[in-house]
């Protein structure tokens, strides 16, 4: 695959002279975050629990929230937490249950099939839920649900919506509704449902009917983190800000995890309990936990997280695994067939259907194409007499937006800017196909459908050095809107190369400059046409490669221009 090579803005010199005591490397880095005042950059590089993660009470309607389900607690009422089938909403879910029953409620969860039920608050569970239930909690869903609150309501149910996405022009009519995007007041925008769950449940131990002792709430609010950990890197929302305190704190618990259902299902995904992170949880536990709700039902991952007999949660933990690989191989045949299906290379939008693929399977497949296409992608299916399908998009394009200008073509959509799902009627497809096709067509009619990697930075092959690798230790954790930095370098010999791994699909390196030479791996280039002496330029990560007591820089290259 090509790439286009985007650098970023460089730095005024007013703000380098704002930062003297920081590596210009360091300046460039926290730049390109768009974090340019000392407290975002003391926060960014330096988290503090205490001082970084925001007091949920700013939330309008918590005090609400908390009340009634004091109120719940105090009058044995069933609570019933609604929760979504992805591994944010499963870890909301845990989340909330586990405070719920530290203070004694009477708590039941409820996940949704994601194909029979589709996301979010469903008319027919609602009705079921009315007839034992006194307060339903949603998390990670529910601000879309204006009709189901409705029919809430007049049950005599009482909803309270934890979310966090894309909220719809009309709010539902919920006793109370804790989502960022709805409070002005509250000073971080960007949670993962799991994390506005945390917020939640932050509330009910520190509020003031709350007879625990200090040390207590404090002990059961830090044991929540490694399912907010989960849920936020799974979710993909930008690890900036409280994300980023709440994941860097939530990592140093996961390591410590009580909870021996995540203990099995770190054990069958081969990691090493002490080196794990985000990378592990984006790569091996979230697809695993995913798994579930794609495959089947989500229940079968909220089980193995709240199990408590050895023997049991080694048999979900197998079972969740399981279902892993049959998703892999699943998916791998989906790709193929819509791969095989005919497509207009001049659509700026493009839609994939076929009546029998795994509704649970769109969203990665949407995703493996848009990737691919570079461009928004639809990946449809059917259930039962409705199209269901999932979107994924590219940055120029806001997906979800383009639903909501078009939701009288939709029963049901939710999702964010770049990550959509929705139904629709058989009926109604043809010209939602068309519809968006023209919308995607307008706004992206200047874009080149080119794969961009975003450099961070071009530096000069000897500044690689360990200073600079114990320097990007503090940018950890990566993940969204805090990649690992890409970094540029031109003008490079190679030295040495050889074809590696199976196939000999990877290509093994080494690059020098001047006095300076380095180690490299290219993986997926082994069929790359380059020879000894070739002049390469290089965007790459650096990593640290250890082998036999050995420590030594290395790069990892993702994209190679030969000059010959």
């Amino acid at each position: 695959m090509s790439y286009i090579w985007k650098l970023p803005q460089k730095p005024s010199k007013e703000f380098i002279d704002k930062f003297p005591e920081l590596h210009p490397i360091v300046v460039q880095l926290l730049y390109n975050r768009n974090l340019k005042t000392q407290k975002e950059i003391d926060e960014f590089l330096s988290p503090d629990y205490s001082k970084d993660v925001h007091d949920p009470h700013l939330f309008k309607d918590m005090e609400k929230a908390c009340q009634r389900i004091y109120k719940a607690i105090k009058n044995k009422e069933l609570i019933t937490v609604y929760g979504d089938y992805d591994a944010d909403g499963v870890s909301s879910a845990v989340i909330l249950r586990s405070v719920l029953k530290n203070l004694k409620a009477n708590v039941e969860v409820y996940l949704p099939h994601r194909a029979k039920e589709g996301y979010g608050l469903n008319k027919k569970a609602v009705e079921e839920l009315a007839k034992k239930s006194k307060v339903v909690i949603t998390c990670d869903c529910g601000i879309s649900n204006y009709e189901e609150v409705d029919i809430a309501n007049e049950k005599g149910l009482d909803v309270i919506i934890t979310d966090h996405h894309t909220v719809p022009e009309k709010l539902p009519k919920a006793l109370a509704i804790i989502h960022p995007q709805v409070d002005e007041k509250y000073p971080f925008k960007f949670l993962a449902g799991g994390g506005v769950a945390f917020k939640l449940a932050q509330a009910l131990l520190s509020h003031a009917k709350n007879d625990l002792s200090a040390k207590e709430k404090e002990i059961n609010e830090k044991w929540l983190l490694d399912m907010v950990a989960l849920a936020t890197v799974a979710d993909m929302v930008p690890l900036l800000g409280e994300n980023r305190t709440l994941v860097k704190y939530g990592m140093l618990v996961l390591k410590k995890t009580q909870r021996l259902g995540m203990k099995k299902l770190i054990e069958i995904a081969n990691l090493d309990v002490s080196k794990i992170d985000t990378r592990s949880i984006g790569f091996s536990l979230a697809p695993r936990i995913n798994a579930a709700g794609r495959m089947d039902h989500a229940n079968l991952a909220y089980y193995l997280m709240i199990e408590e007999d050895e023997d049991k949660a080694i048999q979900l933990a197998k079972d969740l695994n399981q279902s892993n690989l049959d998703r892999q191989k699943l998916t791998e045949r989906i790709v193929r067939e819509a791969k095989a299906q005919k497509i207009n290379e001049d659509d700026s939008l493009l839609t994939f259907y076929n009546p029998d693929w795994s509704s649970g399977l769109t969203g990665l497949v949407a995703g493996r194409l848009a990737r691919e296409h570079s461009r928004p992608v639809f990946v449809m299916t059917k259930v039962d007499e409705n199209i269901v399908g999932s979107g994924r998009s590219v940055p120029e394009f806001n997906i979800i937006e383009a639903l909501q200008d078009n939701e009288e073509l939709l029963i049901k959509y939710g999702g964010h800017p770049q990550a959509c799902g929705f139904s629709m009627d058989p009926a109604k497809q043809e010209e939602f196909i068309k519809v968006m096709k023209e919308n995607a067509a307008n706004k992206l009619k200047d874009v080149q459908f080119i794969s961009k990697l975003e450099v961070e930075l071009g530096i000069d092959f000897e500044d690689i050095s360990w200073d600079l690798v114990d320097l990007l230790e503090k940018f950890r954790p990566y993940g969204q809107k805090n990649p690992e930095p890409l970094f540029m370098s031109t003008g490079l010999s190679v030295t040495s190369l050889r074809q590696v791994g199976n196939d000999g699909k990877h290509l093994k390196l080494e690059v020098s400059k001047g006095n300076k030479k380095k180690g490299a791996i290219a993986f997926g280039m082994g069929k790359m046409s380059l020879e000894l002496g070739d002049k390469i330029d290089i965007v790459y990560n650096l990593s640290i490669n250890q082998w036999n007591g050995n420590r030594e820089i290395q790069l990892i290259i993702k994209d190679i221009k030969n000059n010959g």
